[in-house]
């Protein structure tokens, strides 16, 4: 007991109270204490319990928003597995159809190819036949009149007449080849026969008389080689050409062949 709580008691019982009034007062004020203690502990304990519910709906709430969310997040994720896979199938589709195209222009290309094969295999018939036709020619037309025209020239050349000469290697391989070539002890002459002059056939005249050149070397043939260009259809132009590259430019004239030459024209020669 506190001594303030004894100085009351005193004075209480200087008034006339008594041990047993005082400790029945005490025990009164205990008994509201427990009491008022009870009553806290109980509003306490209610609130708890108040809170303790309320945590435990919040819980429930949170499981059931988390339920929720597991229940879209699987949706979603079904919904996006459903359009990839839709998309799949329509890449599948779109790839397959690609595919079969591609095996279809292939097909039509490889068709194509073959039917080009076809006609080329029959224009090489052709142009080989026109070939052999431009040979019978030189041989049974042009290489006479050939003859007879360089002849006039002074070179006397049926000594040495060969119609599509063709020119070999050592093991056999076509090296290159010409409609006409004739000749006499001095000089061979390289005569190529065309129908018009295009625009590299000077050009490759020029080579074609090179490879002569180094052929007839090896076998120890010492001619000067000069050439010459026969034009069914000779333009002023192409003459020009023919002879500024050194060669004969020889035309038709009826059943003769003819070339007109310049005043101081000096043929080339290999």
């Amino acid at each position: 007991m506190s001594p303030a709580t004894r100085r009351r008691m005193r004075n209480r019982i200087g008034r006339g109270l008594t041990f047993e009034k005082v400790w029945a007062t005490i025990e009164r004020n205990a008994e509201e204490a427990r009491e008022r203690y009870a009553e806290w502990e109980a509003r306490w304990q209610k609130e708890v319990e108040q809170r303790q519910k309320e945590a435990e709906e919040r819980k429930k709430e949170a499981a059931e928003r988390e339920a929720q969310r597991q229940k879209e997040a699987a949706e979603r994720e079904a919904q996006r597995q459903k359009e990839a896979e839709q998309r799949k199938k329509e890449t599948d589709e779109q790839e397959a159809k690609w595919q079969k195209e591609a095996e279809e222009r292939k097909k039509k290309a490889d068709e194509q190819q073959s039917n080009l094969a076809l006609e080329m295999h029959y224009l090489d018939m052709q142009i080989g036949g026109l070939h052999n036709s431009f040979g019978e020619m030189a041989e049974f037309m042009i290489a006479p009149a050939m003859v007879d025209l360089f002849d006039s020239l002074g070179y006397y050349t049926s000594e040495d007449l060969t119609c599509n000469k063709i020119i070999r290697d050592e093991k056999g391989h076509i090296l290159t080849e010409v409609d006409l070539l004739l000749g006499n002890a001095y000089y061979l002459f390289a005569i190529e026969i065309k129908t018009s002059l295009g625009k590299k056939d000077i050009e490759h005249h020029r080579k074609r008389l090179e490879i002569i050149r180094k052929h007839i070397n090896r076998v120890g043939d010492r001619r000067k080689i000069r050439g010459g260009l026969a034009i069914a259809v000779m333009k002023e132009k192409g003459r020009k050409a023919i002879l500024d590259a050194g060669f004969y430019p020889i035309e038709p004239s009826g059943i003769k062949m003819k070339t007109d030459l310049p005043e101081g024209f000096v043929p080339r020669e290999f």
